[in-house]
């Protein structure tokens, strides 16, 4: 009888996990004399495009042994990606990236060193008003009595802090000052993972932008068409990196969403993306297997190439997590000209099987050869 029973299934899923229709079909698999399933309780699809199924396992068909509620992917029209593409994403307020001296009446000063503000955190209001731009933090100071500090609100790893500062007065601008370098812009380089055509919603990286230690926490941004230049080789300890450009005045989509899984937002022409490609099944942790598969990226202008890895480990994980599995290039022409993942292919497609089945996300800075992964599942329920 145990030797009916999946275990290891029961193990890796948990109520209301997401899973592919093919990762479905194969959990209602199990039907033999001793063990049978029963599907039960279709709801209405979700807001985020999933469907609620209920399997029941049964003992001779009589007692039920083990319940799960799993969430169903519809069956959306989805494209691997593969492409380099450029990021801008605006964060929400201001980003603190330094500090620096004022020159005072009295001599330099650096006023923010008195407040424990931090590299990474994101300034949001000064004085309970909410800040957008540098322009908007001049104005508030040009309004500055000279007397008591302002009160600074930010963001610290998602978490809302208070402080003060005393801004110095600038004799050079002639306007007081917090002694404080800020950004609300980001511009890198990554690699488009997925596309779906029936809702226009993509996929990134496999990872976030990070703001220091910290999700960038993003307002808005976009996504523009990326020309690789050169690759630069990394070395043990240190990890290469792609070299491109992208022109910032053709944006293909908007971005509204930045996540320790990914990238996310709504391209403008779906056909952009897909010319020439098949709609391609989804895979995941119930997919993904020790083995051969390949990545997809582009290295060469816009031609996006799949090169052979092999995928050493797969986790078991039933919450989400970044490191899904352990992957090794295997391509020599991969290895040749980048040395295997570089900075810049994060989010490179996994396939394996002809199917999606996760994105790259890391490299082992001592072996660039290697590096880790993300189950597509995880990427594509956020």
């Amino acid at each position: 009888i145990c030797a009916c029973i999946p275990y290891n299934t029961w193990q890796i899923i948990d109520n209301n996990t997401c899973v592919t229709n093919s990762e479905f079909n194969n959990l209602i698999s199990y039907n033999n004399p001793i063990i049978s399933t029963c599907v039960s309780v279709p709801c209405a699809v979700s807001i985020d495009g999933t469907s609620e199924r209920v399997i029941d396992y049964r003992l001779f068909n009589t007692f039920t042994v083990k319940r799960l509620r799993v969430e169903v992917l519809t069956d959306d029209v989805y494209y691997s990606g593969g492409e380099c593409i450029g990021l801008m994403l605006n964060s929400v307020g201001m980003q603190v990236i330094g500090t620096n001296f004022i020159l005072t009446p009295q001599g330099l000063s650096n006023p923010a060193n008195s407040s424990n503000l931090a590299i990474g955190d994101t300034i949001t209001h000064i004085n309970d008003i909410q800040i957008f731009s540098i322009q908007d933090i001049a104005e508030i100071l040009s309004n500055y009595s000279g007397n008591d500090g302002v009160k600074i609100t930010f963001l610290r790893a998602g978490e809302e802090h208070t402080t003060h500062i005393y801004p110095a007065y600038d004799v050079q601008t002639k306007a007081y000052k917090l002694g404080l370098w800020v950004k609300n812009e980001t511009l890198g380089l990554g690699t488009l993972t997925f596309v779906n055509a029936t809702t226009t919603r993509f996929g990134a990286l496999g990872h976030s932008v990070n703001g220091d230690e910290q999700p960038l926490n993003v307002s808005s941004g976009q996504i523009f068409d990326a020309d690789v230049l050169g690759v630069k080789i990394g070395s043990p300890g240190k990890a290469g990196e792609l070299i491109g450009t992208f022109n910032q005045s053709n944006p293909l989509g908007s971005v509204d969403k930045n996540t320790i899984y990914g990238v996310y937002g709504n391209v403008y022409e779906v056909s952009d993306w897909v010319n020439g490609k098949n709609p391609i099944e989804l895979g995941g942790r119930l997919t993904a297997v020790p083995g051969k598969a390949s990545i997809l990226c582009s290295l060469d202008g816009e031609i996006i190439k799949e090169y052979d890895i092999e995928i050493i480990k797969t986790n078991f994980q039933n919450a989400p997590n970044q490191k899904s599995m352990v992957i090794r290039v295997t391509d020599k022409e991969l290895l040749s000209k980048t040395g295997g993942i570089v900075q810049g292919m994060s989010g490179s497609p996994i396939i394996q099987n002809g199917k999606l089945v996760g994105a790259v996300t890391h490299v082992f800075v001592n072996d660039s050869s290697k590096g880790f992964g993300l189950y597509i599942d995880w990427m594509i329920n956020q």
